[in-house]
């Protein structure tokens, strides 16, 4: 069932083994979102900020994994990523403008990272101390 022009999924599927997010949406589309992608696109004000101009390029989440989606009423999830970072609300409309977009949302992203001098991988080693 969609609500006027916005698309309700169908099924949200976590799968950690690919580090994806599978979609079914009610118009018969199906999307693929890697955990990293809905890691940098996150719709969250922190990372997209309040006008075009407070957008931050979001670097070094390449390993990044869910560790838990949890519905928000009836129009969202909210994701829970290994970096502590849960503060985004995906709605439908966010969604499905990801999945139909990746291939260029995800090509801007690489061509931004790679002009602002920045990696997917994190320069971050994480250092466990010796017990």
């Amino acid at each position: 069932m969609s609500y006027g022009s916005i698309q309700i999924p169908t099924e949200i599927r976590q799968k950690n083994q690919e580090k994806l997010v599978e979609i079914s949406w009610d118009d018969g589309q199906k999307f693929e979102y890697t955990m990293e992608y809905l890691r940098v696109f996150c719709p969250c004000a922190g990372c997209r900020g309040h006008t075009p101009s407070q957008r931050k390029l979001i670097d070094g989440k390449q390993e990044v994994i869910i560790q838990s989606i949890a519905p928000v009423g009836h129009y969202a999830i909210k994701i829970q990523f290994s970096d502590n970072h849960d503060s985004g609300l995906f709605s439908w409309e966010t969604l499905y403008d990801l999945g139909l977009n990746r291939a260029r949302y995800w090509e801007e992203y690489l061509m931004e990272l790679q002009q602002s001098g920045k990696r997917r991988k994190s320069n971050v080693i994480p250092i466990h101390p010796i017990k």
